[in-house]
Formats: structure tokens, sequence, C-alpha cells
């Protein structure tokens, strides 16, 4: 994604079940010093932000992550008419702790420069805005584990996922293919097997190479498939696996394979 080409003087907000995230492309924004009640993470993709956090200062360029703890006073912004991008996450200690198998959540530093993860987090943010609620779902499991690397990184450590084996994830597919037409949510998934949705997500990760809503699209469009060489209608088939309606199916269905519903099931007739 090439940062530059976004337009300027723009901010986007949504929220994506307990994480409220915005991106945002200004010139010359600057912030009062205030407050959050949340902890907020930060990725800078273009400009200088100067930072004023608890009576000291520093700068953050592009491609680095700011932490800030509930109640920490922060200001700062960019220089006048400098272009600044960058994109945030707000969530609470307590929410962000249990995401993460933790007891207690603190941030440990404020800046960590760390471009490649930077990079993912935007991305993973400006998927977690698009309309689809697929790709949303997609863009939360990678929020929560690119989370649980920058909170490694701000000097926590992460309870181990070694002892989440197979079975247990077995066990989560059953689920995810038993419930296809209305899917479960990341929360209601780890809380059915009494982990946190980081553990889940890191063992899910670790057997299939997939994340669990990734893995429920494959499987949604390769039953699709099967549904379309039996001449199912493409309306139904959508419903029936828990897309929105016909071109959402359409739009999954032809990047997995190519081509659409329709094109598929006219070129597979007997």
């Amino acid at each position: 994604m090439q940062w530059r080409a976004l337009p300027l003087n723009s901010i986007r907000y949504a929220w994506l079940d307990k994480y409220e995230i915005s991106s945002t492309a200004c010139t010359g924004l600057n912030f009062a010093r205030h407050s959050h009640d949340e902890c907020v993470i930060g990725v800078n993709l273009l400009g200088e932000e100067k930072v004023w956090l608890d009576r000291r200062t520093f700068s953050a360029g592009a491609g680095n992550i700011t932490l800030y703890n509930p109640g920490q006073i922060q200001g700062g912004g960019a220089a006048p008419d400098t272009p600044w991008r960058f994109v945030s996450l707000y969530v609470s200690a307590g929410q962000l702790a249990t995401d993460l198998g933790l007891e207690h959540l603190e941030f440990g530093r404020a800046l960590c420069y760390q471009p490649q993860l930077a990079e993912k987090f935007a991305r993973a943010v400006e998927q977690s805005l698009l309309p689809d609620p697929l790709l949303r779902a997609i863009a939360e499991e990678t929020l929560v584990v690119l989370l649980g690397e920058i909170v490694t990184l701000s000097g926590l450590r992460l309870p181990g996922t070694a002892a989440v084996g197979r079975g247990l994830v077995n066990r989560t597919q059953e689920i995810i293919a038993e419930r296809l037409q209305a899917p479960q949510s990341l929360e209601e998934l780890s809380d059915e097997f009494g982990l946190s949705k980081f553990h889940l997500l890191r063992a899910f990760q670790r057997e299939t190479g997939l994340s669990p809503r990734q893995w429920a699209m494959q499987l949604r469009t390769r039953r699709a498939q099967g549904l379309l060489r039996n001449g199912a209608a493409p309306g139904d088939i959508a419903y029936t696996l828990g897309f929105t309606d016909q071109s959402h199916l359409n739009r999954h269905f032809k990047a997995a394979y190519g081509l659409t519903p329709g094109r598929y099931q006219s070129a597979v007739k007997r």
C-alpha cells in the first residue's frame, strides 16, 4: 500500500469488537496535552511526530510504534504544513490483558522502531475499516496476533502456547464447520475453550497455517464449489454458507478460484 497516495486531511473511525480504531491522514495536526482511559497503540507511516509524554519529549517517524498507558499525559503532533499519516488502536488495559492471556498489562516502553511490524499492523487496521464483515473478522485476528508481538516488544512476556494441542484445533475446526451459516466471534470461540484470543490464534495458526476466519473462508468457498457442481443457485449457496449476500460470495469465490460462481457453474455443467 502506498501511504503517500492516500488523501490528506481525512480521518476514519470504526469499532472492531472491543477495539476502537482510526486511520488519519493530515497536515500539521497538533494535539493539546490530554490523556485516555484506554491503552493507545499508534503507528506512524508518513511524517514525523513530536511527542510530549509525562514531561519528556521524543520524535516518532515512519516505522515507529508508540505505546501509551491509560492516564498518561500526552500531546504533540506534526510541524505546520507537514504531511502526517498514522493509524491508532484504543483498547482498555483489562481487555487487552484478557485477549493476550495476561493478568495485568502495562507498557514498559513508549516507543519501538519496527518498520515491518508497523506496516503489518497498519495494513490490518486498514482492512478492519473495510465494509466486508469477513475481511474485518480476519483483520481482528491479525491485530490480536500483532498486538501480542507489540506488547512483547514493550517489555512484557506472554504465556506460551505449546500446551494447546492438535485436538483442540481439530475441535475448533469442527465448531467452525458446524456453524458456517452463523459464525461465532473470535471471543466466543476462545471462551468455549477457556483460552485467550491470542493463544487460540497462535495454536490454530501453528497447526493449519491459517487463522480461524481464513480457514472458515476456504471451507465456505470449497463447499460453494461442490454445491455449484450439483446445480444449486448461487443466491441459495450464499445464504446457506453464511455470506452476506450473493455479491459477497462472488467476491470471495473469484478471489479463490479466479472466476465467479456463475461462470464456474457454466463451465462444469454436464
